[in-house]
């Protein structure tokens, strides 16, 4: 068993280091610490620099009393306890200042192992499971690639660089006195990752960015974004409201949607238009803050305006931020 979950974290791209200073317990072993976290389906508390142990099938359950001896030798920081023994009624995880521990036991895991199966991770043959190649597949590689340069919003809020030109803008759309400002407006984008699912039980596993934008009425994918290497000095305009998250997962599901030409079974000389669709149970998501250069747009005939700098769409703007 430590094999097939060692295995399904390193098919999702995870790197895991050894610890060879952590002895545990009789019953509780180290399985390695997480250098680089997986990608993919539902992966848990298997954050970087997560430890991860493992507790094998034995006759009792594990009980309080166990995770007490083990965690007197557990070093600071976040762990992930995944039992084969079920686990004693009402456990309550030992508290430790510094140190974060999370526990699955039987049912979680089997859950977590079923899903692996279901996405193709995992060949089940009788009497065995297996783990297809244990390096990193290509498409893990390609999003994690793809995805890099969000994690540069872990650590500050990116502003957008502005690809229209406000003097061209205003010749083709020619407005009487009108009198630009430039402003920064708030947006969030999400980073989503899961399993495409298409005709003939197909899968793919992706990856998509997609920008929220409340001002703009704005949620889409996005590709490739280009940020400036400073934050102008401008007025930020912040958001009326986010989304809440089930509204986004909503949205996610509409905008990652596709169709795409493919062969039934029958007749591999015939291509047909089939609908791929995210899985929402294998939907990760996460946010990072960005700003969005803009400029409100103030004439005396008219309403004020908000126009969009890196799609030039204009859009009305709202009287209390005025």
């Amino acid at each position: 068993m430590e094999e097939l979950i060692t295995g399904i974290l390193r098919h999702r791209g995870a790197r895991l280091e050894p610890t060879p200073n952590l002895l545990g317990t009789a019953s509780i072993r180290p399985l390695g610490r997480i250098s680089e976290p997986p990608i993919g389906l539902r992966n848990g508390p298997a954050r970087l620099y997560t430890t991860i142990w493992h507790a094998p099938d034995g006759w009792t359950v594990l009980d309080r009393v166990e995770l007490d001896r083990w965690i007197v030798d557990a070093p600071l920081g976040e762990h992930w306890l995944i039992s084969e023994r079920p686990l004693s009624k009402s456990l309550i995880p030992p508290e430790r200042e510094g140190l974060k521990t999370e526990i699955w036991g039987p049912e979680e895991l089997a859950s977590w192992i079923g899903e692996a199966v279901l996405s193709g991770e995992i060949k089940t043959s009788i009497g065995s499971l297996n783990i297809e190649n244990e390096s990193v597949p290509q498409e893990v590689e390609e999003i994690r690639l793809e995805s890099a340069w969000f994690k540069t919003l872990h650590a500050e809020v990116a502003t957008f660089e502005p690809t229209v030109d406000l003097e061209v803008w205003l010749e083709r759309n020619p407005l009487k006195g009108v009198r630009p400002t430039a402003v920064l407006v708030e947006g969030r984008v999400w980073s989503v990752q899961g399993i495409l699912r298409g005709p003939n039980d197909s899968t793919e596993r992706s990856w998509w960015s997609v920008l929220e934008v409340p001002q703009f009425n704005t949620f889409r994918i996005i590709e490739d974004p280009v940020f400036l290497n400073h934050r102008p000095r401008l007025r930020i305009l912040p958001s009326p409201g986010w989304m809440e998250e089930a509204i986004v997962r909503q949205n996610i599901e509409q905008v990652t949607q596709t169709r795409r030409p493919y062969s039934p079974k029958e007749d591999a000389s015939v291509r047909i238009q089939g609908l791929w669709k995210l899985d929402p149970s294998s939907a990760e998501i996460e946010s990072g803050m960005v700003l969005i250069p803009a400029w409100v747009l103030e004439s005396p005939s008219s309403v004020p305006d908000l126009l969009d700098a890196t799609t030039g769409r204009i859009y009305p703007l709202p009287s209390g931020i005025r």
